[in-house]
């Protein structure tokens, strides 16, 4: 990819985040914190008490840890074969 190109969306993507803190200010100036606040609270209240979501949270939990005990078992399996000092 031409280096011109990759600055260009870089400088581009970091333009695009002063503009998007900038509205956030100004929203949470306008509407005033507290407001902003209880509805992102609010939001988030009925996001989590969807049931799709619920169910890709069990199912991430539950992904999650059958990575942690697979990588454990593959840890433990390595340190019981090796030699020791």
């Amino acid at each position: 990819m031409d280096e011109r190109l990759v600055a260009t969306k870089s400088s581009l993507m970091g333009l695009l985040t002063l503009v998007l803190i900038a509205v956030i200010v100004l929203v949470i100036i306008g509407i005033g914190a507290g407001t902003f606040f209880s509805g992102l609270w609010t939001g988030a209240q009925k996001v989590g008490s969807n049931p799709v979501v619920q169910n890709l949270t069990a199912e991430s939990k539950q992904f999650a840890k059958d990575a942690a005990q697979n990588a454990t078992a593959k840890i433990e399996n390595a340190t019981i074969g090796s030699p020791k000092k």
